[in-house]
């Protein structure tokens, strides 16, 4: 079965549709109460905003798991911190950990997270791809609605994006080499079993605690495979554009042809926000991205301060031309990528 087509920007925004004012009763007063202890706790990034509507997704928890908070939102649906209700749990995809991301949308909604699951499960065995502990689906109480839950690894180093953020002018050169091999070493994994990723950018590369080889420091992983697709079913994608566009490569944008190569190019543009610490390209709307992209000749700005190999890294990713882009395979023998 081929991948969905799906169009995807940058960003996405929440409803603002009214909630009508829930009734206080002892059930709501519990819900207050437990959001309470959290908010002291200092354990969640946003408190549930729908805690108090008596009928959300906070109610919604699993047989083995329940859900501390919300962590996010996206076009998906919402990610949430759950935690292991009991001592030990085996699902059909490993051993659950005392912690993990749960991922959620209407079981009418949930067309993005079932194929992510399809994809995942077919990518077990690299470090450096995001982990899934399979899916399960629960009830609201209200009306009968059915909620698809996506079981994930919980990264708790937050993302590339957010660190590049915090850091205000970029991150050490010696990390970015780090990071980068990492997310070369997932791709040409991702690759070698026949997916293009789609949407590599720093805001779907997540960051966990590293092991005795990184000791002290943070491994990098990528994340979100919903817009994966099977480079074996790739035959005619239409006009729809798949990614975030100012990580869209040129052939992407011109030709709408999809390729590993798509991957490379949207590695280089994150790479060059990790080491300037800004947009890979200045912000614009969507048809002056398509025209820089695909139309004009220019490159993302490389920054002038970093070393030479960086440099020469960069310059084997962001070529227009595909055919002369280098492959994961290539680029991780590429002496920037020597980490010592």
């Amino acid at each position: 079965m081929a991948a969905k087509k799906i169009s995807k920007t940058s960003s996405s925004s929440s409803s603002t549709a009214p909630v009508n004012k829930p009734r206080r009763d002892a059930k709501w007063r519990a819900m207050m109460m437990r959001r309470n202890a959290i908010m002291k706790r200092g354990t969640c990034l946003e408190i549930l905003k729908e805690a108090a509507a008596g009928c959300s997704l906070e109610t919604s928890h699993g047989v083995t798991w329940a859900r501390c908070c919300l962590l996010g939102k996206g076009g998906y649906g919402s990610v949430f911190l759950a935690k292991r209700k009991t001592t030990t749990t085996t699902t059909s995809d490993g051993d659950l950990p005392d912690k993990i991301a749960v991922k959620s949308a209407t079981l009418e909604n949930a067309s993005t997270l079932k194929h992510e699951k399809r994809v995942l499960c077919d990518l077990k065995a690299s470090p450096n791809v995001i982990r899934c502990y399979g899916d399960e689906i629960t009830d609201t109480g209200c009306d009968g609605e059915k909620i698809y839950n996506l079981l994930l690894e919980f990264c708790c180093g937050l993302s590339l994006h957010r660190q590049i953020k915090l850091s205000g002018s970029g991150l050490p050169e010696s990390d970015v080499r780090k990071y980068t091999r990492d997310v070369v070493k997932g791709l040409k994994y991702v690759h070698c079993r026949g997916y293009i990723h789609c949407d590599v950018k720093p805001g779907n590369i997540l960051l966990v605690p590293g092991t005795e080889e990184r000791s002290g420091g943070f491994v990098a992983k990528i994340a979100d495979f919903g817009l994966a697709m099977s480079i074996y079913e790739n035959q005619n994608w239409g006009d729809d554009l798949i990614g975030t566009y100012p990580y869209m490569s040129p052939e992407l944008v011109k030709e709408k042809r999809y390729d590993y190569g798509v991957d490379i190019w949207a590695l280089g543009c994150a790479v060059v926000e990790m080491l300037s610490g800004k947009p890979v390209w200045p912000r614009m709307d969507v048809p002056g991205y398509l025209y820089t992209i695909g139309d004009s000749q220019d490159l993302p700005q490389i920054p002038s301060s970093i070393s030479d190999d960086a440099k020469d890294f960069l310059g084997k990713c962001l070529v227009r031309n595909a055919a002369q882009r280098w492959s994961a395979d290539e680029l991780l023998e590429h002496p920037f990528l020597s980490v010592g």
